[in-house]
């Protein structure tokens, strides 16, 4: 029986290559957006204790140093706007990777889908040539004696 080959090993390859650089992309925008929403959360923790400070500390303030209090409050709310607008960005990165992560392992599947049928169509004609060669011999031993 000669051994297998299938002859469109070469693109399986190149896209199981496809597929692992596909894992490494998102496996990198999840890990982005992993840290900018920790990043979201520090500045929406430290707003919300700025805030907290700024209760308890009302009554010892002058005008000034409320305005300078409520000015720095607008900046920490800047600050979470554009945070929020980067963490967006971000899943929409995720969201992007994601999908040419799921194309590339359907077409990753779909070689080695096509690479099985291929393998079992080569199983069955070495059976039926293995079946003609029998014959044959069963032929000419009858024919024989």
């Amino acid at each position: 029986m000669a051994k297998y080959k299938f002859k469109l090993d070469r693109i399986l390859n190149y896209k199981e290559r496809i597929e692992d650089v596909k894992k490494a992309e998102f496996a990198e925008y999840n890990s982005i957006l992993i840290r900018e929403e920790e990043r979201l959360n520090h500045f929406n923790n430290y707003k919300k204790d700025l805030l907290t400070q700024k209760r308890e500390s009302m009554n010892g303030l002058t005008a000034g140093a409320f305005k300078l209090h409520n000015d720095y409050l607008k900046d920490v709310s800047n600050m979470i706007e554009n945070q929020k607008k980067t963490v967006e960005i971000a899943q929409k990165d995720v969201n992007k990777a994601e999908g040419e992560l799921l194309v590339a392992m359907q077409e990753k599947k779909s070689f080695e889908r096509l690479k099985e049928i291929k393998y079992e169509e080569y199983i069955e004609d070495e059976k039926k040539k293995e079946e003609k060669i029998i014959d044959t011999i069963v032929t000419f031993k009858v024919n024989a004696q």
